[in-house]
């Protein structure tokens, strides 16, 4: 009888385990393949808007928000990356998701690295709100990593946040990366 359940227990436990996999693997792709506009979840709790808003119309510019990302990861790869989702825009970043249209980036998953490349576009009237909430990440950022790290202080210190429109653009050279000089030409580029 004990064997009985112990084969039932270890059965039992290594479907959960199948199955805790299988749901992470289907809800993580790769960083250059995932991209996201704010869900409707987040938006099903803001309040109703009137139809005859502007702002309420307002659709994200996923494939501007894609080719922004891309032309920057041209020059400054993200080693290892892992797609942002929005546990780390709200968590990490501290970002307000109603402020947000739609979003696309990646950061590194390799912890001897700092490279995180971010574009955001933001509803109508939220850019600064954006742009104030990511200067304020870039401080903590710069400011919370132990003096071994000093490397990865200096580049998250001279982080880049631009802004162009409604589109907020925030950039962290990777260690291995080039020159921010570099970075800013491929920002400016991919904003044109």
């Amino acid at each position: 009888m004990k064997k009985i359940f112990a084969v039932l227990c270890a059965a039992s436990l290594a479907l959960t385990l199948l199955a805790g996999c299988s749901n992470a693997a289907s809800a993580s792709g790769s960083g250059s393949d995932s991209s996201s506009a704010v869900s409707s979840d987040s938006q099903a709790d803001a309040p109703e808007t009137d139809a005859s808003d502007p702002a309420s119309t307002e659709t994200a510019d996923m494939a501007k928000l894609e080719a922004i990302v891309a032309a920057i990861e041209a020059v400054n790869e993200v080693p290892n990356p892992m797609a942002l989702e929005e546990f780390q825009l709200e968590n990490d970043l501290l970002l307000t998701m109603d402020n947000l249209l739609g979003y696309k980036g990646d950061v590194t998953n390799n912890q001897a690295d700092c490279a995180l490349v971010l574009a955001v576009q933001a509803k109508e009237g939220k850019v600064d709100a954006v742009k104030s909430e990511l200067e304020a990440y870039k401080e903590t950022a710069s400011s919370n990593l132990y003096a071994e790290f000093a490397d990865k202080v200096a580049k998250a210190q001279d982080a880049r946040i631009v802004v162009d429109g409604n589109f907020v653009v925030m950039v962290i050279a990777g260690l291995e990366g080039p020159d921010y000089s570099v970075i800013d030409t491929a920002i400016e580029e991919a904003l044109a």
